[in-house]
């Protein structure tokens, strides 16, 4: 699956302004850090202000898509799944905080690997847990503490992420 041509067109839709930003989460986000592991879409979160600036900037991305397949837009072939920031302060601080690296000849706006720990953590599935073990050695446990200090409210990550170190 053409995954670099999908990654172009989320970099084209920040260059033309129809998006402010935004970091790729899941499992191609991972693969900045570690092996790759299996995935046929794209996860991406993108920065907006208020829900209205969400809905806005939804259509204008969905005028740029080749089509929709579900809860997915399709760039190049590939099903892109957007979420906006307004949903959670850990997918804000998640784009404020990405790292841009290299993926092959392509620049691309990737979630930290403590971010990716945090997400994985929330969702809690199998895949996730092994996304989650596999990162560890990649990220920086005092900044995951300091995460989870900021975002856990009720304590549950912070005892799903004792169950996998």
């Amino acid at each position: 699956m053409p995954f670099s041509d999908a990654i172009r067109a989320l970099n084209q839709l920040k260059r033309r302004r129809i998006i402010r930003d935004y970091a790729l989460m899941g499992a191609v986000a991972a693969a900045a850090y570690i092996e790759p592991i299996f995935t046929q879409d794209l996860d991406v979160v993108i920065l907006v202000g208020t829900d209205e600036e969400y809905l806005s900037t939804f259509r204008r991305v969905v005028e740029e898509a080749e089509g929709i397949e579900g809860m997915h837009l399709v760039f190049a072939g590939v099903p892109v799944q957007l979420f906006p920031t307004t949903v959670s302060a850990l997918y804000n601080d998640t784009v404020t905080q990405a790292r841009t690296v290299r993926m092959g000849n392509l620049r691309v706006r990737v979630a930290s690997p403590e971010h990716l720990i945090l997400l994985g953590l929330e969702a809690f599935r199998d895949k996730d847990q092994l996304r989650v073990r596999s990162l560890l050695p990649e990220a920086d446990i005092e900044t995951i503490l300091e995460l989870l200090e900021k975002f856990d409210d009720d304590g549950t990550l912070a005892a799903r992420f004792q169950t996998l170190r």
